[in-house]
């Protein structure tokens, strides 16, 4: 499965960052909030993104 997240490293010409696809993930639950950390598939910078709980238990399976 496949997870695009923002990656604060890769920017763009306007210096927002971009969405790249997600390595690595680990699923974290911390205060009934989930959310995914990941390394970026472009650069290798670190990754964050918030999860639904549905979104959550398809990664963690």
């Amino acid at each position: 499965m496949e997870l695009k997240g923002l990656c604060m490293k890769c920017r763009d010409d306007n210096n927002k960052p971009t969405m790249q696809t997600m390595q690595n993930i680990t699923v974290e639950e911390k205060n009934n909030r989930f959310s995914a950390k990941g390394i970026c598939a472009v650069c290798g910078g670190n990754m964050f993104k918030f999860l639904s709980k549905d979104d959550a238990a398809k990664f963690r399976a």
